[in-house]
């Protein structure tokens, strides 16, 4: 009851001048009354409107005010009761206030007992009344976790029937769900102990979504709850007292129907919550379903993405045999090539011409050059199928050898090499120091037109990355063809400035993606280069 709303009370006594007398005086004091001499006639009254306070009389002929008390509370429940008494039977009084009354008055009585005892009783009612919507509040709102939880079909009606049967003096409830096709509704499950086996199915026609579409428009009205006729006027069977649709979002996805313990009339604050419980259904049963699809649709993109790497491996495999196989079987007839070259110049080459000297010169480097890049092509096959064993590094000392090593091939030139502080790392340390290898090569390849050449390998960090880099101060490139860096034969520079396959970086990329990290260049012509690669850290190890 709304502490601002005059409380109702249904008042009998059989002195009639003295009930007229009560309703009067109450009504002055802001009550709503309504009197009775007889017990049969309250209890019929109650049955057509509520009332919120039973004042009574406790000795009657007919009905007396414990038997009228126990009747009223067939009906509601919650309805508070205060019997009148006189002093000689105050014992009958006590056996009232155990069947349920919340106090007595002794006659003759003031006005001011009445009104005390009246404020205690509404008081009380309504603090119980409390206690219960926040039961049932509770119920509600461990249905709405099941919105968040991504639960399933079946679980969303257990979750919603159990919701249901907390409510007040639930004597049965019922959850029917459209059939697979939709053309019917199925009983998806019941709870309460006047639950019954209802009869079939009830069809998904032009009658019910008249139904559906009329009890929504009555619910949502401004007095909804009360004037919600079509939840009592449904389709389906007599042991369904009221029907709730559940609906989320233009979707139907069933009924929820719902009976009373007791013959009583289901007050518009039940409707409410049963409302509210109906609408929290609805959008766990859409969740459900889009959990459902989405769950679907992931084991599709997996079954895919299996399908897919397995033509992809399959597909590398064969390109790598194809790749192995081609070059071994290349390399016999360019070593032939070479060999004729060779013996062509040793034995006739000082009887041909300088233009067929040239000529040879050049069959013989190009035959070379093709037996480098094959050499390169069976490298890079090499390190694409190799397994990872991954270990902690001390990355420091091993630049310092691959430096070391590097430098010895270069003692004429005036190379300063920076190694600053390198954290140990994870990773296959044989492919590691390939990368190294190649990256340093490469800067000691490119600072070659320095008169000061400089290469610093360092690191820095990008918030809990460690990024390693090798630094130089070389020719550099244009960062518009970056794209074309590592990929297979793939040059930025003219074979005749400096010599290379162009493979070397793509063995770089392929390795450290191998490893779960990644590799990128920062240059500027004529400024030099930096290539920067990130490597797993401990607790991720390496990619397979």
């Amino acid at each position: 009851m709304n502490p601002k709303t005059p409380a109702r009370l249904l008042i009998v006594d059989d002195e009639a001048a003295l009930m007229r007398a009560l309703c009067d005086t109450l009504e002055q004091e802001g009550y709503v009354t309504r009197g009775f001499t007889s017990g049969l006639e309250a209890v019929a009254a109650l049955r057509e409107q509520p009332f919120d306070l039973l004042l009574t009389d406790l000795m009657m002929p007919q009905m007396d005010g414990i038997m009228l008390l126990r009747a009223c509370h067939e009906i509601d429940h919650d309805l508070a009761c205060i019997v009148m008494t006189g002093h000689g039977t105050i014992a009958t009084a006590v056996d009232a206030l155990k069947a349920g009354a919340l106090d007595y008055v002794l006659k003759p009585f003031k006005v001011n007992n009445i009104l005390a005892a009246l404020t205690r009783a509404l008081a009380t009612r309504r603090v119980q009344l409390e206690n219960i919507q926040l039961r049932e509040s509770v119920s509600i709102y461990e249905l709405a976790r099941a919105i968040t939880q991504g639960l399933d079909r079946e679980e969303v009606v257990a979750r919603t029937l159990a919701a249901a049967a907390r409510q007040t003096d639930a004597g049965a409830v019922y959850l029917l769900m459209p059939s697979p096709d939709g053309s019917t509704l199925q009983v998806a499950g019941s709870t309460g102990p006047t639950a019954q086996s209802l009869n079939g199915v009830v069809p998904v026609d032009e009658k019910m979504h008249r139904w559906v579409e009329r009890a929504r428009t009555e619910l949502e009205a401004p007095d909804g709850n009360s004037a919600a006729r079509a939840l009592f006027v449904h389709p389906f069977e007599a042991a369904i007292g009221i029907a709730l649709p559940i609906i989320s979002g233009g979707s139907f996805f069933g009924v929820l129907g719902f009976s009373s313990a007791r013959p009583q009339r289901i007050s518009s604050g039940q409707i409410k919550a049963l409302d509210v419980l109906a609408r929290t259904a609805a959008t766990a049963f859409a969740t459900a379903a889009l959990v459902a699809e989405l769950r679907r649709m992931n084991e599709q993109l997996e079954q895919r993405v299996r399908e897919r790497t397995r033509e992809l491996e399959v597909a590398n495999q064969d390109l790598e045999s194809f790749s192995y196989s081609v070059s071994h079987d290349l390399r016999e007839p360019l070593r032939a090539v070479e060999g004729f070259c060779e013996m062509f110049r040793a034995e006739f080459g000082a009887g041909v011409p300088e233009p067929g000297r040239r000529l040879l010169e050049r069959i013989w480097a190009g035959a070379s050059r093709m037996t480098q890049l094959i050499n390169d092509l069976l490298h890079f096959s090499r390190f694409s199928r190799e397994p990872l064993h991954c270990l902690r590094v001390p990355l420091r000392e091993l630049v310092l050898q691959v430096v070391a090593r590097l430098s010895e091939q270069h003692r004429e030139r005036q190379l300063t090499v920076e190694v600053g502080e390198l954290p140990d790392c994870f990773a296959d340390q044989a492919l590691l120091e390939q990368v190294l290898v190649n990256l340093l090569s490469n800067a000691f390849k490119f600072t070659s037109r320095r008169e000061l050449a400089r290469v610093q390998v360092g690191t820095l960090r990008q918030g809990e990355r460690i990024v390693y880099y090798v630094r130089d101060n070389g020719v550099g490139f244009d960062m518009r063809y970056a794209d074309r860096l590592f990929g297979v034969f793939q040059r930025l520079h003219s074979q005749q400035a400096f010599e290379g396959t162009g493979i070397g970086l793509s063995i770089v990329h392929r390795i450290i993606t191998r490893h779960g990290g990644k590799v990128w260049a920062d240059s500027r012509p004529g400024e030099g280069t930096t290539l920067f690669f990130t490597l797993p850290g401990a607790a991720e190890q390496c990619a397979a």
